[in-house]
């Protein structure tokens, strides 16, 4: 910190010892109305004056703290200070009480404290040295405040390499469900991806109100029993606590196995129809097996038929504070439904990675974060999709039945067949197909055409010269059938085309190498084992997979037979594929695969290309400017929400949901996740002239700062409590705009998605405009400077490209220029494909940059053309090489063209037997010029 002026050194001291102490320090325009506690910087007090540090507890300010540098001795003068500005807490802040009572003074070093109603009025204040900071809980406590979250800290930090902590979804999650009970909210939904940290972010929940608030008992509902042994085990694994040891070394963690486990335990875990078994009364063979639970397989669970609660019940309806429901787009709705309902003062969360209509409903639409599979990827908790597109003919416009054709007609009611002959010419359309119409011709063209791309277009650097291996090794793939008759079809499809290259090599298709996994298919749960783990098995058909938590690693490739309309369904088989794996484990399974670093979503049916519509703009409102929104927004969070305030945000926000462009307007929405900006402006109109009926009729009159204010506050908690809304309203109203984009019985189409491709095409562009003066590599080639790009360079491109977005990859990079070549899309020039020793070289960045810029009309690798480069750099100025020197300049040219440029001292410092040969051949006195002049002919 030794650059720092004194001033900042203590305060990067104070902002230290206030967030070890659990206060949140922000500046006072990023103060949210949120239950922890927070350390406002530069907080404004009257006359205009800025309080260095104002402390506020559940959103009341409780004191203030004054900063000064190390060699200040923190005298009278200094007091004095701290005592005008806890007394000058401006009337739009909440407070606890005035004058603020508690006293603050620090230097960095030293810290002093003085509770000001220890001393009458008018005599002295005297200041105490304390060796730390006071925890929001010893404030709270000290002060008696009686409030449920005045003793909440601060929420973890989002982790660091450095420092264990929450994920950014995880912290979001708990900020904002905190926030949503403080709004007087008992239900709330958190939406996270698969492999995000659901538990881990429940745990953390519990953990907080039943150390800072007056919760003494938890629920914990699970959706088969053994997810209650993973869930208990991770709950003994968490050390996110105020002491740093396991949660369960703190509070007592147990499943359900009686009555006397509930009287004893803060956190209870069990599946719902254990805790129906005790909350009744009923005996039960205690077993972890889920096929003995009372009523067999939760899947049943949706029935209509509600299971009945006696009156003389075991268990008190208080009994939980908190109630967490995992997985909790099942089980808890239908028959069970009671029981939850049973236990109505506790509030209720509920985690799951898709939500459904009922789970929204369930939760009052009440959705505290929405962390998606894209924002996962995004990431890196798991692996990214690529579109293949396949489109036939009849699977895109449909196709007829002519007049004299022979048919099988299949009665759905009774299953019976009858063999007809077409009388007439039938068209159907491509939705009637494999449902009303099926045409074995389509289902092979599209098995077919995937076979074609296994090795040719998703992996060619898999392709080996032996056969065998090649076809019994093809990744693990799983097709989405429409029905289970869909299913049969496209298993006999896939048996016909892929036997035919068991032929060639005078082989049988092996037995196990494609099944169906459906309900009718026998013991899915075995079968769904097998897809896992027997290599033999390597394409799998189904119409959904029947197991919740379906979870198949090695698979690599998911194939759409089926349009899928719903999202909740669609990103459920989505996230099928996107699972990580480690290298070694991943081989074993695909033996000649060294890595999964994406899934293909082969779509055959045109389940990629579904347009989002969003909603139009709202009409022109009345606006008068008489607060600037940065500050009108200061004043809400602090909760001065009069009628009047109400009415100037809602006609802000109406100006800038008219003015703004709609890529913008789709990012606000994208940010809101739960609503939209039209809707959130309409909500608080309505709300104004009484027609609200998401609130209370009419709005709760305001009368005072310090009152609750509850359903006001609620009503604009969307967007005040989110620090990014406002930053990029803020950004809008000043007309600052951004976006994204999006993207067939012959075959009409094999290939890489032409949507997904201009995407990812226009990304790279952004990522080069954006960065070209940051990013080393990118400066030198957008510039075409004369300087050598290094092997450094490069790789620090490939690092920040990927971490952009993970498919700005070389690979999937130059298919995307390659498909809209092809379909001559743009101005695309000729992209020549990469051979196998081609792939993966960093220097086929340069050429993917210079052909995005324009500087090069063909994409084609430096290793493509390094041979005729070299025999040009050899023969130029007619200078003569003997077969030594020629012999050392080519191996020094193919390390160039793999690794980018070089210098003597690089070279000598990786390469030094080469370097060796080269000062031997040229002279030492020659090398490095030769060196350099080489890499830099290579590079033209």
């Amino acid at each position: 910190m030794d650059y720092l002026k004194p001033e900042e050194q203590a305060r990067v001291l104070i902002d230290e010892m206030l967030a070890a102490a659990g206060w949140a320090v922000v500046p006072r325009s990023e103060y949210l109305d949120v239950p922890h506690a927070q350390a406002v910087t530069e907080a404004l007090t009257k006359g205009n004056n800025e309080a260095d540090y104002l402390l506020f507890l559940d959103g009341k300010a409780i004191g203030v703290l004054e900063a000064k540098r190390a060699e200040n001795s923190l005298g009278m003068h200094v007091a004095e200070q701290t005592v005008k500005y806890s007394a000058g807490a401006l009337p739009w802040y909440q407070t606890w009480t005035k004058p603020l009572p508690f006293l603050f003074m620090c230097n960095g070093d030293k810290l002093l404290f003085c509770d000001r109603r220890d001393f009458a009025a008018g005599e002295p204040l005297e200041f105490l040295q304390l060796k730390k900071m006071f925890t929001p809980k010893e404030v709270a406590i000290r002060a008696e405040l009686s409030s449920e979250f005045a003793k909440m800290p601060a929420v973890p930090a989002v982790q660091t390499k450095a420092k264990a902590g929450l994920r950014q979804c995880q912290y979001d999650a708990i900020c904002n469900l905190e926030l949503s009970f403080k709004h007087g909210k008992k239900k709330a939904l958190i939406v996270l991806a698969t492999g995000a940290g659901k538990t881990f972010t429940a745990c953390t929940a519990a953990y907080r109100l039943l150390n800072y608030t007056p919760a003494k008992k938890v629920l914990f509902l699970v959706d088969r029993n053994n997810l209650g042994k993973q869930a208990e085990g991770e709950f003994g694994t968490y050390k996110l606590t105020e002491t740093g040891i396991p949660f369960s070394d703190e509070y007592v963690v147990q499943r359900l196995h009686n009555v006397k486990d509930i009287e004893k335990s803060h956190v209870v875990i069990s599946t719902i129809q254990r805790l129906y078994a005790v909350l009744t009364g009923q005996t039960f063979v205690d077993t972890d097996d889920d096929e003995s639970e009372l009523d067999g397989d939760s899947t049943n669970d949706l029935s209509s038929v509600s299971i009945e609660l006696p009156q003389d019940l075991k268990v008190a309806r208080d009994t939980f504070d908190l109630i967490i429901v995992d997985e909790c787009h099942r089980s808890i709705y239908g028959k069970w439904k009671q029981v939850l309902d049973y236990f109505n003062t506790a509030r209720v969360v509920g985690l799951t990675a898709t939500p459904t209509e009922e789970a929204y409903a369930f939760f009052n639409k009440n959705t505290v974060v929405e962390y998606t599979l894209e924002d996962s990827i995004r990431d890196g908790v798991n692996v990214p999709p690529r579109v293949f597109r396949i489109k036939t003919l009849v699977s895109s416009q449909g196709g007829t039945i002519g007049q004299g054709e022979h048919v099988e007609r299949i009665t759905l009611l009774d299953g019976s067949k009858q063999k007809k002959i077409q009388k007439e010419d039938q068209k159907y359309e491509c939705t009637e197909l494999d449902r009303s119409v099926v045409n074995p011709a389509q289902i092979r063209l599209v098995v077919d055409s995937f076979k074609q791309a296994i090795y040719s277009s998703l992996y060619p650097e898999r392709l080996s010269d032996d056969p065998v291996r090649n076809w019994k090794y093809i990744p693990k793939t799983l097709f989405f059938a429409k029905t289970d008759s869909h299913a049969d079809n496209i298993v006999d499809a896939i048996k016909q085309s892929f036997a035919v290259e068991f032929e060639k090599v005078g082989l049988k298709l092996p037995e196990k190498f494609v099944q169906k996994i459906t309900c009718k298919a026998g013991n899915s749960n075995q079968l769904i084992s097998d897809f896992r783990n027997e290599k033999e098995f390597r394409i799998a058909v189904t119409v959904t997979l029947v197991a919740t938590g379906t979870d198949v690693k090695p698979l690599e490739v998911l194939v759409f037979m089926r349009d899928i309309n719903s999202a909740v369904l669609y990103t459920q088989m989505k996230g099928r594929g996107c699972r990580t794996m480690d290298d070694d484990k991943f081989q074993l399974a695909t033996p000649n695969g060294t890595s999964k670093d994406c899934f293909y979503l082969v779509d055959a049916v045109g389940v990629t290309e579904h347009e989002m519509k969003l909603p139009g703009a709202a009409s022109d409102a009345e606006f008068h400017k008489t607060l600037g929104l940065e500050r009108l927004m200061e004043r809400l969070a602090h909760g001065e929400v009069p009628d009047e305030h109400l009415n100037l945000f809602a006609g802000y926000l109406s100006k800038i949901n008219n003015k703004a462009e709609q890529e913008d307007l789709s990012e606000v929405n994208k940010l809101l996740a739960t609503t939209s900006l039209y809707f959130f402006v309409s909500r608080i109109y309505d709300a104004l002239t009484g027609k609200n009926e998401f609130s209370t009729h009419p709005l709760p009159e305001y009368k005072d700062i310090n009152d609750a204010n509850i359903e006001r506050r609620g009503l604009i908690s969307a967007v005040i409590n989110n620090v990014k809304v406002r930053k990029v309203l803020l950004e809008i109203n000043r007309g600052f705009i951004k976006i994204q984009n999006e993207g067939a019985d012959s075959l009409v189409y094999s290939g890489f998605s032409i949507d997904e491709s201009k995407k990812y095409a226009e990304i790279f562009k952004d990522f080069i405009e954006q960065n070209r003066d940051e990013v080393e590599a990118l400066r030198i080639i957008y510039n075409s400077e004369d300087v050598a790009i290094t092997y450094e360079m490069l790789s620090d491109l490939k690092r920040k490209l990927e971490k952009f977005n993970p498919m700005l990859n070389e690979k999937n990079l130059w298919t995307c220029y390659k498909t809209l070549s092809v379909n001559k899309v743009g101005k695309a020039g000729k992209v020549k494909d990469l051979e196998k020793d081609e792939v993966g070289l960093l220097t086929n960045l340069i050429q993917l940059v210079r052909y995005a810029l324009g500087q090069k009309e063909s994409l084609y690798s430096l290793q493509s053309t390094s041979a005729s480069l070299f025999e040009l750099y050899c023969g130029q100025n007619q200078r003569v090489l003997n077969e030594d020197q020629k012999q050392v300049l080519k191996r020094i040219a193919q390390y160039v063209v793999q690794n980018g440029c070089v210098s003597a001292p690089i070279l000598m410092q990786y390469e030094k037997p080469l370097f060796l040969q080269a000062a031997k051949f040229f002279g030492p006195q020659n090398v490095n010029t030769e060196i350099q002049n080489l890499t830099k002919f290579m590079f033209q």
